[in-house]
């Protein structure tokens, strides 16, 4: 009898126990439900860092300028010697983004700076030749309008044209040269020292200074110059929602140009 007595207290004991343990892991887990229902959504936000609709820079480009002996040569006679001008050009941009256009604004120094050569006229006699030298350069005020093609969310490529407008300055000089060995030499005024090649045709001698086309003279070196760029393709980088590297490449008027612009993305 105290047995069966001793077994139903036990069963009780367990039974009121196991209850007891249920609602305390049920309350827990209602508990930890609702701190989960009412904790504090994460503040972090997730940036493209391409993909925006408008966007604003700032920055800075430099380019490398190549005229080949070549692109001359379809316009003049270029002695073999003279190769081609390598020139720079820098300057600062804006760079205005709305959709899938990219409106580049720039004030750019162009060196126009060049070795000596020897050219003439392209239907020219060789006793026209002439020593040219230049210290020319330009400031051009141009805008590019690119567009582009992404392919994910730090890089696209871009393509499009330019515009623009630019001042000359420096000096173009000019001197009138006779065969000499191999080569040429400068003439030492007319007639001096070959009568035929420094000839009275003009007066290019000791380092002339070729006239503005704005000059009474009949100079030859216009006071603007236009900016025009097609096509003009780039390989635009962003690692970061705040700083992009584009790398350039195109023709233009004045040559073949690359280089890079880095800019501050807002």
């Amino acid at each position: 009898m105290k047995t069966m007595l001793g077994a139903a207290v036990t069963a009780g004991v367990l039974t009121i126990t196991s209850g007891a343990f249920a609602q305390q892991s049920a309350a827990q887990t209602s508990l930890t439900t609702s701190e989960l229902a009412t904790a504090p959504a994460s503040n972090t936000v997730n940036y493209p860092r391409f993909g925006r609709s408008t966007e604003h820079s700032v920055g800075f480009r430099s380019w490398m300028f190549i005229v080949p002996g070549w692109m001359v040569g379809l316009f003049a006679n270029v002695n073999p010697e003279w190769s081609g001008a390598l020139t720079l050009a820098a300057g600062p941009e804006y760079v205005f983004r709305r959709g899938g256009l990219d409106v580049v604004l720039s004030l750019q120094y162009t060196g126009f700076q060049t070795d000596s050569g020897y050219f003439r006229g392209k239907n020219e006699a060789d006793i026209a030749t002439e020593r040219v030298q230049s210290s020319l350069w330009g400031l051009y005020a141009n805008a590019l309008f690119l567009w582009h093609h992404q392919f994910n969310d730090w890089f696209e490529l871009q393509y499009g044209a330019g515009v623009g407008l630019g001042y000359v300055g420096g000096d173009l000089y000019r001197t009138q040269v006779y065969p000499s060995g191999s080569g040429y030499a400068d003439c030492l005024g007319q007639g001096v020292p070959n009568g035929a090649y420094c000839d009275r045709a003009n007066n290019h001698y000791n380092g002339y200074t070729e006239g503005r086309l704005t000059d009474s003279t009949s100079g030859s070196v216009p006071p603007v110059i236009p900016w025009i760029s097609l096509p003009h393709l780039a390989l635009h980088f962003r690692p970061h929602r705040n700083f992009d590297v584009r790398v350039d490449g195109g023709f233009a008027l004045v040559g073949f140009y690359t280089g890079l612009a880095a800019h501050y993305v807002f």
